[in-house]
């Protein structure tokens, strides 16, 4: 049976990759440092994922399965004899687990020499280039010449949403994984230096610019654009905002404002992609099971009205493209109400509001110059 190592186990790498890998065929080995997880793991040689929707829930069992703690020599070992890997470990890790990836791929070219591909599944822009830095920060010349021909470093898109578990939920079973039905993988075809596995939900595709915009500007726009302004009507959970009308009509003008730009930008190829996606999302977003809160969705809005995050940064690409963002600068004048006192970033804004003004937060905190036109709009919105 083909080997698959999922490098972190925790909720998108159970919940998700290591199923699609199980899924596909694959023995799938998690690497990880938990271990109470790993000792489960391997004397259950299984795991349960449930999966939850409005219409109810489904349990799965994900098999066969194992666990090695990454920080031993059996770690690297596994790295040169799997055939497919992946890492989600979040984006702050990447450069803690580089050293022992480096290992790992300086011993299968010198044992092996196969090629390794392995999907970054971390939803950060450029994340190829970063994690490439990093390895080769931990090789010679020799393996890294070795590397940039062999070792393939393939950008994922994550779209797939994960519910918190109760405590009780994690007491009966810390395995447990509960995930949203939304199984669909999107990678960056380009990016493979072996054969492209075939893996259930997989969408090799280029250029991959298209679907880190999509997952970006919809998505997390869209979803960013629902807490905000369901936040200022007083809503708990996502689902009760997008359940109002007046939200979910502006939710979906913004959505489709990022769509067009994305056509003008890619193609009237990609129209039906964009425009199934938006109408996929609201729908998505009604779940009730997912018991996503809209403090969750719009916490930390110093980081989300950054110039190139998910609201300012797709207001900017719809005036790249010609487009009118006038729906998408309603979600971020929202977004500076956000005046959350329990948020980690939230005061931080509103102090910089009340003591220095929109001018400063515009150019403090979004990057925006005067001359620019989205500056003019969001502060006229605002005022």
């Amino acid at each position: 049976m083909k080997t698959a190592i999922m490098y972190g186990a925790g909720n998108i790498g159970r919940g998700f990759i290591g199923k699609v890998f199980a899924d596909s065929g694959y023995e799938v080995c998690f690497l990880d440092i938990m271990q109470d997880i790993i000792d489960d793991m391997n004397a259950r040689g299984e795991y349960h994922v449930r999966i939850v929707s409005n219409a109810g829930e489904e349990d799965t069992v994900v098999k066969p399965v194992r666990a090695v703690n990454s920080l031993t020599e059996q770690a690297i070992d596994e790295i040169v004899n799997c055939d497919i890997m992946a890492t989600a470990v979040g984006v702050n890790v990447l450069p803690k687990i580089a050293p022992v990836i480096a290992r790992g791929a300086a011993a299968r070219m010198a044992r092996n020499g196969r090629p390794l591909d392995i999907i970054l599944c971390e939803n950060q822009l450029g994340a190829d280039e970063l994690m490439r830095g990093w390895i080769n920060e931990n090789l010679t010349d020799e393996q890294r010449a070795w590397a940039d021909q062999n070792l393939g470093l393939v950008e994922a898109s994550i779209g797939r949403m994960v519910p918190p578990l109760t405590p009780e939920m994690r007491a009966r079973d810390r395995l447990l994984i509960c995930v949203e039905p939304y199984s669909e993988l999107p990678v960056d075809r380009d990016a493979f230096r072996g054969e492209i596995p075939d893996l259930k939900g997989l969408i090799p595709y280029s250029p991959f610019e298209f679907y880190i915009k999509r997952k970006l500007f919809l998505h997390n726009g869209g979803h960013a654009l629902c807490a905000y302004l369901g936040y200022e009507k007083g809503y708990e959970y996502i689902w009760q905002a997008i359940a109002d009308p007046e939200i979910c009509d502006a939710a979906k003008a913004s959505m489709m404002a990022s769509a067009r730009a994305l056509v003008k930008k890619f193609g009237e190829g990609v129209r039906e992609n964009v425009e199934s996606n938006v109408t996929d999302l609201l729908f998505r977003f009604q779940n009730r099971a997912l018991k996503d809160t809209v403090a969750r969705v719009g916490a930390d809005p110093v980081r989300k009205l950054r110039r190139n995050d998910r609201i300012v940064g797709a207001a900017l690409f719809a005036i790249e493209q010609g487009v009118d963002p006038a729906p998408i600068v309603k979600g971020i004048a929202a977004a500076l109400k956000f005046d959350r006192a329990e948020d980690a970033t939230a005061p931080e804004l509103q102090q910089a509001l009340k003591a220095q003004g929109i001018e400063y937060v515009l150019t403090r905190y979004m990057g925006l110059a005067p001359d620019e036109p989205l500056y003019g709009m969001i502060r006229e919105a605002v005022r």
